[in-house]
């Protein structure tokens, strides 16, 4: 809890919200160090005295409690998504009126991701690439399964621009990458480019972008949410296929 409510960066809280939340439930010594160690001290000092949790869930409850977050509802969600991740491990949850509450408790990493329902932590169980999460994490904080996918998908075409210098989109781009054909060389190699497998093997992923552009991209960015039906399955697959791009363009080399 102390790791996640006293992280430096948001949306951990502030030194100053420490204080007044500790002084509501009776602690008035919170040993020296960073917000982190402080907390943890604090509330682990008190639980040793009273021999007893009351203190530590009185902490979080406070902490938790909605009418702090009347207008900054994401930081509520991805607070209580962050303390979830731990808190499944022994059997805890924070609720949405921000109480503690007792729960199956998770054995494995994969049923942690699970039961605490947070779409970021199952993609960071299935190793999903960095890149991906860097485009569309306020996304899966709100939980926003068509928005998300929307945010994912640009990530390529904007990687592969990074990677070229080229300012176009969709075909033009990936035909100007990987080669259009006819002789052309191209600008990004995912393999050595030798042997008739090599080059039907580049030939494919350059087709296998075209094929998310048009399938992920173009359909999010003509129509709008409220008409959309998004599976989660088809979500966590998606993911999957775009981390796999990534990950290829990660061993990839440019020719000029």
């Amino acid at each position: 809890m102390s790791e996640v409510l006293g992280r430096t960066d948001p949306p951990g809280l502030s030194n100053r919200e420490i204080n007044q939340l500790l002084d509501q439930v009776h602690i008035k010594e919170r040993p020296l160090g960073n917000k982190r160690d402080s907390l943890y001290a604090a509330l682990h000092n008190e639980q040793v005295r009273q021999k007893c949790g009351n203190a530590a869930a009185g902490f979080v409850a406070r902490a938790m409690h909605p009418s702090r977050y009347v207008s900054d509802h994401r930081r509520f969600t991805q607070l209580q998504d962050e303390l979830n991740e731990a808190l499944v491990h022994f059997g805890w949850s924070v609720r949405d009126d921000g109480r503690l509450e007792r729960r199956a408790a998770a054995s494995t990493l994969s049923e942690g991701a699970a039961l605490a329902g947070s779409l970021r932590s199952e993609l960071i169980r299935r190793s999903t690439h960095s890149e991906l999460m860097r485009y569309c994490n306020e996304e899966l904080v709100t939980r926003s399964l068509f928005h998300a996918t929307s945010e994912a998908a640009k990530s390529i075409p904007d990687r592969i621009r990074n990677l070229t210098g080229q300012l176009s989109d969709g075909e033009t781009l990936y035909a100007g990458a990987f080669g259009a054909g006819g002789g052309s060389i191209p600008t990004i190699l995912i393999n050595t480019y030798q042997s008739d497998s090599d080059i039907s093997e580049h030939k494919g992923f350059k087709n296998l972008l075209t094929g998310i552009h048009g399938h992920y991209r173009n359909p999010r960015a003509h129509s709008s949410r409220i008409d959309a039906t998004e599976n989660l399955a088809d979500f966590y697959d998606a993911f999957g296929l775009f981390s796999y791009v990534h990950r290829r363009l990660d061993g990839s080399r440019t020719t000029s």
